[in-house]
């Protein structure tokens, strides 16, 4: 006999069919892995190429998950499909098997009921084929039910698939991201006051340098973020220095009880200790500490209500920083002779004390060396200094004090030598003082300048002895002291300012006066010995003055020139820090510029000070009923529509 071909078991049927299901999904698996793998590349590509490219890698990845999205739903149709199928001949096999099973059992019965089985076979093999036999009817209800199982299981893996995808372009969008956002520092300022935005000046400033810097805070992150008083501006700040630098700011936070040995890294050539919360900065040899009160103005206020003290902060770190960054990298810094004192005495007068201890922290956050000088027990020689500033004495100079100021700037007919002097309307008769200054061409009226024209005149910020109105306006003369003035569209006030009178508007044997600020034509002259109830404001001298002025020596020597000058401000109100640390004045940036012009120095910044106050957002009651309205029913409304059209739209299909 031929061997019989075996026939195949229900159950391998339904295993194979169940197999091939699986095969296609992990197919299918497959694929979305493949693309994942694709945008990942994608992502990488993009995070390698220059920020220039970004853009286009983008439209790249979107194109890509487009044609992804198109492979996935043709992929998943075809799933559907054949997995419909699948399902088709595994329920056919399902049903036989059971068959099978149900014939097996019959056969292990005891033999008695062998004859009624083989009796009663004719007709139960009639009654199956009978039951198998199926109507026209019946045959179109069961494709019409076989193409709507294949839709369901078609839509919901095209579901599966849609969402397996959209989660992966989420998680990758959002990798990318957060990478880019700590390579580039991606952050929005929402603040009304941009207290965390950089000034256009320092972001300039740190894109042209060239010097690697170490910054060293100490004081961990956590304790500055955790903060309440808005000290995490701190934090924010520097990580805006890092990106903006192009990588040559590298900066670190330390514990300094945890970690001793990172302290001990900033140590070399610094001789001084570090305090909890100063920021260090080095550059190759050089090492500059920055208080934490350089960082963070700490002002109290009495609040007689509590019996205590109210207390407001206001950042000024980002000037500091600068100057310290300035600092490190200038291998030739500018040194000053800050005159303030006679015989161990205060030279000015104490109603400009204020202002003068503004000027030399002025010039120190905008590097200069500043040592402070007695002018009757210190010596000031050109070899240890660069420049004098002297503070308007109160009383006259003797002879002794004038003439070693005269041989500061004679240095031994080399020149080469500045003095910058301020005058004052608190100071008594100084004639051997008025003496020195006229040989230089420079004349101080006994008088004081106020604006007469209201449109102009300003009314300068509230001091410690109450605001100056009638405030001057100075126009800004064309000198090469005065160039490169950043923010020059603000006006420079001169309050109390003294009329300057110039003596040689033309050269003279190697001598000149210039103006560097004058004030408009509209500016009244009034006498200081003049008492309130005897002026007569119509019948005041009126006019325009020079209120800062500069006195040029020139020698030649070695058929090359060389000048010492006398530069000279009317009013030490002008740098008054309440006038300085305004937004609305130029008169911090002025001086500092004519100083940078008058030594060589590189340009430095002024930065407005950011206060730390916080602003609360007020919201009125028919605002607030507007957003319970959007949030409470338009929003809930809206997601219940969109519901019941997509359930009707799937029903209907």
């Amino acid at each position: 006999m031929g061997k019989k071909n075996r026939k195949q078991n229900p159950l391998e049927s339904a295993g194979a069919a169940k197999q091939n299901a699986v095969n296609a999904a992990k197919e299918a698996e497959q694929k979305v892995q493949d693309a994942a793998e694709a945008a990942k590349d994608a992502a990488e590509e993009l995070l390698e190429a220059p920020v220039d490219a970004a853009e286009a890698l983008t439209e790249d990845i979107g194109g890509a998950a487009e044609e992804a999205e198109e492979l996935l739903e043709e992929t998943a149709e075809e799933l559907a499909e054949d997995a419909g199928e699948s399902a088709e001949e595994a329920a056919d096999a399902i049903r036989a098997a059971g068959e099978a099973l149900k014939d097996g059992a019959a056969a292990k019965s005891p033999a008695k009921k062998e004859s009624a089985a083989a009796a009663e076979k004719p007709e139960k093999e009639k009654a199956e084929k009978k039951k198998h036999e199926r109507t026209p009817e019946e045959e179109a209800d069961r494709a019409i039910n076989k193409t709507k199982r294949r839709k369901k299981f078609k839509y919901g893996a095209l579901a599966a698939v849609v969402t397996a995808v959209v989660l992966a372009c989420v998680v990758i969008v959002n990798v990318i991201c957060h990478v880019l956002d700590d390579r580039y520092h991606w952050n929005i300022d929402l603040t009304s006051s941009g207290k965390y935005e950089l000034d256009q000046q320092t972001i300039d400033y740190l894109h042209q340098l060239k010097n690697d810097i170490q910054i060293g805070m100490m004081v961990s992150e956590e304790d500055l973020e955790k903060d309440g008083r808005g000290f995490n501006i701190i934090v924010e700040t520097l990580e805006r220095f890092k990106k903006e630098s192009d990588g040559h700011i590298d900066v670190e936070f330390i514990d300094m009880t945890k970690h001793p040995e990172t302290v001990s890294r900033y140590t070399d050539n610094y001789d001084g200790d570090f305090q909890a919360g100063d920021a260090v900065l080095k550059c190759g040899d050089l090492t500059r500490v920055v208080k934490f009160s350089d960082l963070i103005k700490t002002e109290q206020t009495p609040n007689y209500m509590t019996m205590s003290y109210d207390y407001s902060y206001t950042f000024v770190g980002e000037q500091s920083l600068i100057s310290a960054i300035t600092g490190v990298t200038d291998l030739n810094p500018v040194k000053v002779a800050f005159i303030n004192k006679t015989g161990g005495q205060p030279i000015y007068f104490q109603y400009d004390t204020p202002s003068f201890s503004n000027l030399l922290t002025l010039m120190e956050k905008n590097n200069y060396i500043i040592t402070e000088v007695d002018l009757v027990n210190d010596s000031i020689l050109p070899s240890d200094y660069d420049c004098a500033v002297l503070c308007a004495p109160y009383n006259d100079l003797t002879e002794a004090q004038i003439e070693k100021l005269s041989s500061f700037l004679y240095n031994d007919g080399q020149y080469s030598t500045d003095l910058v002097y301020f005058s004052s309307f608190y100071q008594l008769e100084t004639p051997k003082l008025d003496d020195f200054l006229d040989t230089w061409g420079l004349k101080f009226e006994r008088s004081v300048l106020i604006e007469s024209d209201e449109k102009t005149s300003q009314v300068a910020p509230t001091s410690l002895f109450g605001a100056v109105s009638g405030v001057p306006v100075a126009t800004v003369a064309e000198h090469d002291l005065n160039q490169n003035l950043s923010g020059s569209k603000l006006p420079v006030i001169v309050p109390y300012a003294r009329p300057i009178t110039l003596q040689f508007t033309t050269a003279n044997n190697g001598r000149e006066t210039q103006a560097l600020l004058s004030t408009a034509n509209t500016t009244i002259v009034r006498p200081l010995n003049v008492k309130d109830n005897e002026f007569d404001e119509s019948a005041a001298e009126k006019g325009s003055y020079a209120v800062a002025a500069v006195a040029t020596n020139s020698v030649i020597v070695d058929n090359t020139s060389h000048e010492s000058r006398v530069i000279a401000f009317s009013s030490p109100m002008m740098v008054d820090s309440e006038i300085t640390s305004s937004r609305a004045y130029a008169n911090a940036n002025y001086y500092i510029t004519v100083l940078n012009n008058a030594s060589g120095k590189d340009a430095t910044l002024t930065i407005a000070e950011k206060p730390l106050t916080s602003s609360k957002i007020t919201v009125s009651d028919r605002q607030v009923k507007w957003i319970k309205n959007i949030i409470v029913i338009f929003i809930p409304l809206v997601v219940a529509v969109l519901g019941i059209i997509v359930y009707i739209r799937r029903k209907n299909r």
